[in-house]
């Protein structure tokens, strides 16, 4: 009775095996190689309609920083001549604000002569290094820009008008 059983393609725990254990192998096999395809497929997919829309964040990111730093070469222009006035009522003044002056001269010429990337990078670890202190300059750094776009945005809306 025994070579019954064996012979039958029954189990000794009495459940039948699988008499093509390789066909379900194979099934599997290509359904896991055509999800690996649909997948691989799906991804260089997004990466191809995703890279003109990050090149172009990029483009606009660099124009962005060019203004910022021509920006920032005007406001340090008229630092300088403020200091200039004030050198004549006080010296010992003028000579920290024009240290502020050249202070925004070093800021304009870092953000001409680094990427965003590199920027980037930069804040990031001085973040990590001192938290703080991070916090607090982009707090005062976004209080300040908020300052010079309301004043450039009067300004534009002044001249649009013919100055009423």
């Amino acid at each position: 009775m025994s070579s019954q059983h064996e012979s039958s393609g029954a189990s000794p725990n009495g459940s039948e095996a699988n008499i093509e254990p390789s066909g379900e192998a194979n099934r599997s096999s290509r359904i896991g190689n055509q999800i690996s395809e649909f997948a691989q497929t799906a991804k260089s997919q997004a990466a191809s309609a995703i890279q003109p829309i990050a090149n172009n964040a990029k483009s606009m990111a660099e124009e962005q920083k060019q203004r910022g730093a021509t920006r920032i070469d005007g406001i340090a222009r008229a630092v300088h001549s403020a200091a200039d006035e004030i050198a004549k009522e006080v010296p010992v003044a003028a000579t920290y604000v024009h240290a502020a002056a050249d202070r925004l001269d070093r800021t304009s010429g870092l953000l001409r002569d680094n990427s965003v990337e590199d920027l980037v990078k930069m804040a990031t670890d001085f973040a990590q290094e001192r938290p703080y202190l991070f916090i607090g300059g982009a707090v005062a750094s976004g209080f300040l820009l908020t300052r010079l776009l309301r004043s450039s945005t009067e300004t534009e809306d002044d001249s649009e008008y013919g100055g009423a």
